[in-house]
């Protein structure tokens, strides 16, 4: 997020003074190294869904938004498929709110998915009492899903590679190894940040974009926000597949009682799934010290699931995996974007695992916040609200509280 939004911030003035602090000694050690780089524009509301496809229009035009003769990131077109028990009527709503903001969609009942989808298994996954191992029967209603087209993902370490050669050209200074202890004010404005070597770096602006960290950062100087945003442990597998499997679709599966995803990696030749559901996304943990490998236990939940869902892949093979951390808004999984209550300082956090997706779209938005500056026809402006996600803001009403809301 912050190599982003020292780029936008460039983009509307090269004189600026940027200063980009990085506390390990490589980028990717955050949550945006570790994304799959999924991108879509299926979300609960439309200015998230406005900011998303800001975000992939950049991705899908990297070389114009980058300005780079040669980037790293390409983007693949794998579509999207969601499946989430919702009813036909509001899937049908869903797809009338993605056709308002240009995106080609299909509703498909069982009959349509079968056909489409001929790898893929219709049926609701099995409720079972985890304590009984008995089944609970229960009617789901009819079959219905989403297909949403100009979905796909590009490689979110690759793109961290591209936007710090972007920003190296145009005159950001970054500094790797260099973690920064405090946030540093007079009165109610910011005034820099103290490094842990002691160090002063002096600022009128400050972001915090450090992710699972922030709060500390934002404890030095006593700010708070009116929604809570908690460092939390998301895993995440990886197997191998056979080639007829690298043109499926992301899927989200939440038919039945299912709870992951699933999508392609054909340039690998993998298969990676995680989850959609709250029961894998509820452990909070220390950013600092955390199990980082994947859970045996949710390893075998996760593959349950997907050998349901598909039922003709090969159940052998080596499962590898790890696991990483979204920070994750406790109200409405939606990120906090905007100036706090110390003047000059700009809170970027809790993305709740959309953060990567709207990155470009991000950097806009706070770059506009800023500087006050709208750049006229740009194409890489976003035309989101500015403060629908303010630090005071009251948490959007959201039905379902997981990182594909």
């Amino acid at each position: 997020m912050g190599l982003n939004i020292a780029y936008q911030l460039k983009r509307r003035n090269p004189d600026h003074s940027v200063l980009l602090l990085e506390s390990t000694s490589q980028l990717g050690n955050g949550s945006s190294g570790y994304s799959t780089g999924f991108l879509r524009a299926y979300y609960s509301f439309d200015e998230t869904m406005r900011l998303a496809l800001d975000g992939i229009h950049a991705y899908k035009n990297w070389a114009r938004y980058t300005k780079l003769d040669n980037p790293e990131v390409y983007f693949t077109h794998t579509g999207a498929l969601w499946m989430l028990g919702y009813q036909k009527q509001q899937n049908v709503e869903m797809q009338g709110r993605l056709a308002q903001f240009g995106v080609e969609s299909e509703v498909l009942d069982e009959a349509a998915f079968v056909k489409k989808m001929p790898l893929m298994s219709p049926e609701p996954f099995p409720d079972y009492d985890m304590e009984t191992g008995e089944l609970r029967e229960k009617d789901y209603g009819d079959f219905s899903a989403v297909w949403e087209y100009g979905a796909g993902h590009v490689d979110s370490t690759g793109a961290l590679r591209d936007l710090l050669d972007a920003c190296t050209r145009d005159g950001v200074e970054t500094r790797f190894k260099t973690k920064v202890a405090s946030i540093t004010k007079d009165g109610d404005k910011v005034v820099g940040v103290q490094l842990q070597d002691g160090t002063q770096v002096n600022g009128g602006t400050v972001v915090n974009a450090s992710g699972p960290w922030f709060q500390a950062l934002c404890d030095s100087v006593g700010v708070t926000c009116s929604t809570t945003s908690l460092p939390t442990r998301i895993q995440v597998g990886h197997k191998m597949i056979p080639k007829e499997y690298h043109n499926l679709p992301f899927t989200a599966d939440g038919w039945g009682a299912s709870g992951i995803y699933f999508m392609p990696r054909a340039a690998n030749g993998q298969l990676i799934f995680g989850s959609v559901a709250h029961r894998f996304e509820s452990e909070i943990v220390d950013p600092d010290n955390y199990n980082t490998n994947l859970d045996p236990d949710f390893k075998q939940d996760y593959l349950r699931c997907l050998f349901h869902r598909l039922p003709g892949l090969e159940t052998s093979g080596e499962i590898v995996g790890f696991s990483h951390m979204y920070t994750v808004n406790q109200e409405d999984v939606h990120p906090v974007i905007g100036e706090s209550a110390v003047k000059g300082l700009y809170l970027c956090h809790g993305f709740s695992g959309h953060g990567f997706k709207l990155g470009p779209a991000v950097g806009s938005m706070v770059a506009q916040q800023i500087t006050g500056t709208t750049l006229k026809d740009d194409e890489f402006e976003t035309t989101a609200p500015l403060h629908y996600l303010a630090v005071d803001r009251e948490p959007l009403k959201i039905k379902v509280k997981t990182h594909f809301a």
